[in-house]
């Protein structure tokens, strides 16, 4: 059986041994869990992000850079490009952010292949998987400006089942590199919980592959968060690969897309901003991606829906710290 924390600690490794080349910064909590900041006290690198984007795919994906195809208020931007073919382990055992650290404003949100190990009451994997990995060590990224505590740290070893100094945590907030390059990467997982909440058969998917523009980083948490969003929701694509009858994909991709969303047309930081900066009070229906593509191997068919809306990111990417305090 594949261990996708055994996978992953040999990428937790190598970013351990090149700390100083990528950017990161390696420290040891007292109670022996690794923390690796990615964007907290350092700026980090587009290397280090692409590694991180590897880990939340369980080690058994790929991930890699591209010029987005299409110009944003006059200017080309870097994409970020992904492929998976253990679908939905990777998107649904790790990449999906299925824990919330703690309530309220900007609540740190957790993701990781160690979430497979704990298999966590509450988790969305219970909807997905039943898949449990066995393994004594254990990877969990966190998305927070807030450093990790012993507390944190303590309740994610007990919830993985590992020892504290066999746990690794991965963290940057939203205004770092890191987090712009790996949330473009969720535009297959931000695909996969929709076909789920319609119903379609996850058995019948081959693979999935795809690619999501990179929002530029901007030392503001709020307008970072909404930048982040509104690149899977504006500017990303998700092919999935299925064997199935074409009615099946009919019933599903014609309402996964974000422009179905009551919601459609808005950045996303106003949405957060009225859902009080809560991710979880944010309707789901918002988690669209913003085009589907879905090739079906029985018939030869091929399906899409949606669109990429260059008018919400150009204004996205244009919000700015000065708009925002006048």
């Amino acid at each position: 059986m594949i261990s996708v924390n055994k996978i992953s600690m040999d990428i937790v490794r190598e970013m351990i041994r090149k700390e100083e080349e990528l950017r990161i910064k390696v420290k040891k909590l007292e109670n022996g869990t690794t923390v690796i900041d990615l964007g907290q006290e350092v700026r980090g690198s587009f290397e280090a992000a692409k590694m991180l984007a590897e880990i939340l795919f369980g080690g058994i994906g790929s991930v890699s850079y591209e010029t987005f195809p299409e110009k944003i208020g006059g200017n080309y931007y870097r994409a970020v490009n992904v492929s998976v073919s253990h679908t939905v382990l990777s998107l649904a055992g790790c990449d999906i952010s299925g824990w919330e650290l703690k309530p309220g404003l900007f609540a740190p949100i957790v993701a990781g292949p160690g979430r497979t190990l704990g298999r966590r009451k509450g988790d969305w994997l219970e909807k997905y998987s039943d898949y449990s990995d066995r393994y004594h060590e254990a990877i969990i990224t966190i998305e927070s400006k807030d450093p990790v505590t012993i507390e944190w740290a303590n309740e994610l070893a007990e919830a993985c089942k590992v020892a504290p100094e066999n746990l690794y945590i991965l963290v940057a907030p939203s205004s770092s590199i890191a987090s712009s390059v790996q949330v473009a990467a969720r535009i297959l997982e931000q695909t996969l919980h929709r076909l789920v909440e319609e119903g379609f058969d996850l058995n019948t998917i081959i693979e999935a592959h795809g690619f999501c523009v990179i929002p530029p980083c901007i030392d503001d948490e709020l307008i970072a968060m909404g930048r982040l969003n509104d690149a899977l929701i504006y500017g990303g694509q998700a092919t999935f690969t299925v064997c199935c009858d074409d009615e099946e994909i009919e019933k599903v991709i014609y309402k996964i897309t974000s422009d179905k969303a009551p919601t459609y047309g808005r950045p996303f930081k106003e949405i957060y901003k009225e859902a009080g900066c809560d991710f979880y009070r944010v309707p789901m229906q918002m988690y669209s991606p913003a085009k589907v593509v879905m090739i079906n191997t029985k018939t030869g068919r091929i399906f899409s829906a949606g669109k990429i809306n260059t008018e919400i990111l150009e204004k996205s990417f244009n919000d700015n710290i000065k708009e925002a305090k006048i």
